[in-house]
């Protein structure tokens, strides 16, 4: 699979998750079966792991818990709220520039329609 399908065949997952769960679960409930998807995608993933980044020359660990981490090209976060602020996808753009991975979702399963509670973002490459 290349990194551009990527993110469409985990959306598809989430979909999945959603059609079978609708809104109004814990978030904890949502990450455990879209595992559930994924290894049935047969996709590599790990979950939980933290953060770690550069900081003017020193590594810094820990502070923030990435909740996938897919093909080790996609973050993947998980939410169940009433909605996404503008503060949640900030957070989610930092978390995804922070990780060096240039693609990221940030799903919100309490919607009636996923549609509307994904958001996706795609980092420039830098310039040399």
């Amino acid at each position: 699979m290349n990194e551009a399908d990527l993110p469409h065949v985990v959306i598809g997952a989430c979909m999945n998750v959603h059609r079978q769960l609708g809104p109004g679960l814990a978030r904890e409930a949502y990450e455990e079966c879209l595992a559930v998807e994924l290894r049935d995608l047969e996709m590599d993933f790990r979950r939980g792991e933290m953060l770690s980044f550069d900081y003017r020359g020193k590594i810094i660990q820990g502070g923030v818990m990435l909740d996938f981490m897919v093909q080790d090209k996609l973050l993947l976060l998980v939410r169940a709220q009433e909605q996404l602020t503008a503060l949640d996808k900030l957070q989610f753009e930092s978390h995804l520039r922070l990780s060096g991975l240039r693609a990221g979702l940030l799903v919100n399963f309490n919607v009636t329609a996923l549609r509307s509670g994904i958001h996706r973002v795609t980092l420039k490459r830098k310039e040399s």
